[in-house]
C-alpha cells in the first residue's frame, strides 16, 4: 500500500507517461509510474531523468523497436538486455534494465559536475561508454548529441525549469 504522498507522485507520473504515450491505459500507466519511482529510488536516481530518458528513447511505448533492434521502453539492445539479465520485451524488466544501465553510466562519471555527468551518462547510454571515453565526453555523433540535448531539455522541463 502506497502512502498518500507517494500515491500522489505516482498519479502525477502516470499522467505524464500517458501524455508521452496516449495509448497507455490508466492501469498500465500507474504500474509503470510506480515502477519508475521505485526503480529510481532504489538506485538513488532522479526519477525525472529516467522519465525523460525513456520518453526520448521510446515515447513510453512498451512495444517500441528501433531499426537497430533496440527494444522496449528503454530501447535496450539484445546484448545489453542479456548482460543486464532482463527480458527486453517485458516492460517492467526493461525499465529495471534501463535504470540499472543508466545508474551504471552515472556511476562511471561520478565526480564530474552534475550536468556534464548527466550528458556523459546519456551519451554512454546511447553510443556506449567506449565512445564517450574515446572523445573525452559526448561523441560528435549527430544522433547522440541530439539524444543528450533532448533528454536534458525534457529533464529540465520536468524539473520546472
Amino acid at each position: 500500500m502506497l502512502g498518500p504522498l507517494v500515491a500522489s507522485v505516482v498519479l502525477a507520473y502516470a499522467s505524464a507517461l500517458r501524455a508521452f504515450d496516449p495509448g497507455l491505459g490508466d492501469a498500465q500507466a500507474a504500474r509503470l509510474a510506480e515502477r519508475v519511482v521505485a526503480e529510481a529510488d532504489a538506485t538513488h536516481l532522479d526519477a525525472r531523468l529516467v522519465v525523460a530518458l525513456v520518453a526520448v528513447e521510446s515515447s513510453w511505448r512498451p512495444s517500441a523497436v528501433s531499426r537497430a533492434g533496440a527494444r522496449g521502453l528503454g530501447q535496450l539492445m539484445p546484448r545489453t538486455a542479456a548482460a543486464l539479465g532482463v527480458d527486453a520485451g517485458d516492460p517492467g524488466a526493461n525499465l529495471h534494465g534501463a535504470v540499472a544501465y543508466l545508474a551504471a553510466q552515472l556511476a562511471r562519471y561520478d565526480g564530474v559536475p552534475r550536468i556534464e555527468r548527466y550528458a556523459r551518462a546519456i551519451a554512454a547510454y546511447n553510443a556506449g561508454p567506449a565512445a564517450v571515453a574515446r572523445y573525452g565526453g559526448v561523441p560528435p555523433y549527430a544522433e547522440t548529441r541530439s539524444e543528450v540535448r533532448r533528454v536534458l531539455d525534457l529533464w529540465r522541463r520536468l524539473c520546472g525549469g
